[in-house]
């Protein structure tokens, strides 16, 4: 694929229009979706998600088909590809103020799948913090400044990927991607009722770990608890799960075992066939 294709309302496009609210305010959606062969195996949780966040926002919500329909169109003829679904309230109202009967204009974008290395991540701490939004916690909504501030930041260390900590010094997620923290058998993830993205891939992992009889919790995560654990990983629905091998000076010169299970397992679940470092 040499460049973006693009799917504005089911006809390709090369531009939106400057009165779209997506631009304007960030008033809109997103999904991230990892398309194989035509198959997206978190589908149905990606749709869930854009449903509940349709609903807390007031935004109509096109159908599950016509998403569908556009993912299909753009992934004809490549092995894989990653879609990134795009729903923006559309034009109208008066400034801030939405239109009473807003019309939906869907975007659908696809880019090449990224390589994924499953050789362990070095991590920073990002010092752009997070700010609690009950109304919106949970949400992959289009207003993404502080992801932006804090992925400059990283940049201009060196690094791609940080943790993210709130207003009151708790540990969020990554810039990208949720967190887990492996420590005395147990698995724990931080609560997102403030801040933070209800990842997908991050409700499939809980999913996996308690059906398998792992312990896996809910609970405050500080950075003294992660540079103390047995073991730390990142995932998102695009590149899976990701082990980190150092933060803060701190290394794990191994993944434990069970992060490299679970690591596997769900490379298996996103159609990546190779495990080798770079494998698509």
């Amino acid at each position: 694929m040499a460049h973006l294709r693009v799917l504005l309302d089911g006809q390709p496009a090369h531009a939106v229009p400057a009165s779209d609210r997506g631009m304007q305010f960030g008033d809109g959606l997103f999904e991230t979706i990892r398309l194989v062969q035509g198959r997206a195996p978190l589908w149905d949780r990606h749709m869930a998600r854009l449903r509940e966040g349709a609903n807390r926002l007031g935004l109509p919500l096109p159908s599950d088909d016509a998403l569908a329909a556009d993912c299909h169109t753009l992934a004809a003829g490549h092995h894989g590809i990653v879609a990134k679904i795009i729903l923006t309230r559309g034009d109208g109202g008066s400034g801030y103020r939405p239109p009473q009967r807003p019309v939906t204009r869907r975007i659908v974008i696809a880019r090449p799948l990224p390589p994924v290395d499953v050789s362990p991540l070095t991590l920073g701490v990002c010092e752009t913090r997070l700010g609690h939004h009950a109304l919106l916690a949970g949400l992959k909504h289009l207003g993404r400044l502080e992801q932006v501030l804090a992925q400059r930041e990283l940049a201009a260390r060196g690094l791609g990927e940080g943790l993210m900590l709130d207003q009151d010094d708790a540990v969020i997620e990554a810039t990208m991607s949720n967190l887990f923290v492996y420590r005395d058998h147990a698995f724990v993830t931080p609560p997102l009722d403030r801040c933070g993205v209800q990842g997908v891939m991050r409700a499939a992992i809980i999913d996996m770990l308690k059906a398998q009889g792992s312990d896996v919790r809910l609970a405050r995560v500080e950075l003294h608890d992660c540079l103390v654990a047995d073991g730390l990983f990142l995932c998102n629905a695009v590149r899976g799960v990701q082990p980190v091998g150092e933060l803060n000076g701190r290394h794990w010169s191994q993944v434990a075992a069970p992060i490299k299970a679970l690591q596997t397992q769900v490379m298996q679940l996103l159609g990546i066939m190779d495990h080798q470092p770079g494998a698509t």
